[in-house]
């Protein structure tokens, strides 16, 4: 258990009341349990993009041996951090996407973080409308506890969005909401389909990152509430950064990369509290 997200949450009470907590945590913390367990994060199978929205086998193939590999595994959960297909109104694409997605076995739940191909690069009212309509209503942000870590998804393209700023700033308010629900958990992961940056929080805005003052903006309150890594997708290659001890992770495409990676996902563990991870390739192709 981390001190800060303890005093976080304890600061304001009254002294009493705070050492018998304190007494009471540190005991329920010898018996906590922390056992480990395995998340797969993929993203951007973006069905379509190899040839241009002409066909998608390339994608099915790759999917499908993802999802055979993950049944595989038997992770606790699967987080897919958005670009599904490549034109977000292609029904063909979504439902190929649909298809091999519940191959996925009944008992590993799966959680969808919406990227920019799948909602548009600057998306308006009906374009989430649509996005909901096709993959649900609350299919662009989860939060959740699982064995004493906590996992929170949202959307990150209205964030990087200037149509969106009314949706973006109640996202803002429900993320810390939860960020503050979760401050007791240890460690604390996020998912969003664009990287805050990629190298170094100082580094320029570009297609592939958000605004410094989003940064700004979103450190501040993730710093604040202690969180541990964020996992996101888009640049279809990898990449690893960290900024004030929170881990910025970027996983490669498992559809076409832009990098040398192969196609592939991520494994991530976590045990006792510490995050391992490290990228599968799915095979050569």
């Amino acid at each position: 258990m981390k001190m800060k997200q303890i005093f976080i949450q304890l600061k304001n009470l009254p002294k009493r009341l705070l050492f018998l907590v304190c007494m009471g945590l540190f005991f329920l913390g010898s018996y906590a349990q922390r056992d480990s367990l395995l998340i797969v994060q993929i993203t951007d199978p973006q069905f379509g993009f190899f040839t241009n929205n002409a066909d998608f086998e390339k994608e099915t193939m790759l999917y499908a041996e993802a999802v055979r590999q993950i049944n595989q595994i038997k992770p606790d959960f699967v987080i897919i951090t958005g670009d599904f297909v490549n034109n977000g109104r292609d029904t063909l694409q979504i439902n190929e996407f649909k298809r091999i997605t519940a191959c996925i076995e009944k008992s590993i739940p799966v959680y969808l973080s919406p990227g920019n191909h799948d909602l548009a690069l600057n998306p308006s009212k009906e374009d989430v409308e649509w996005y909901h309509s096709v993959h649900g209503k609350r299919s662009d942000r989860f939060s959740f506890r699982h064995k004493n870590a906590h996992f929170i998804g949202f959307n990150s393209v209205i964030i990087k969005s200037d149509k969106s700023r009314k949706e973006e700033k109640k996202q803002f308010r429900w993320l810390k909401k939860e960020l503050k629900k979760a401050a007791l958990s240890d460690p604390i992961l996020l998912f969003t389909h664009y990287p805050f940056f990629i190298e170094n929080f100082s580094e320029k805005e570009t297609y592939s990152n958000q605004s410094m003052q989003q940064r700004i903006k979103y450190f501040k309150l993730f710093e604040q509430y202690a969180v541990d890594a964020i996992f996101a997708g888009h640049l279809h290659n990898n990449a690893a950064a960290s900024h004030n001890h929170i881990l910025v992770i970027t996983t490669n495409a498992a559809g076409k990369p832009l990098g040398n990676a192969q196609p592939g996902y991520r494994l991530i563990k976590i045990k006792n509290g510490q995050i391992e991870h490290r990228y599968i390739p799915i095979h050569p192709f």
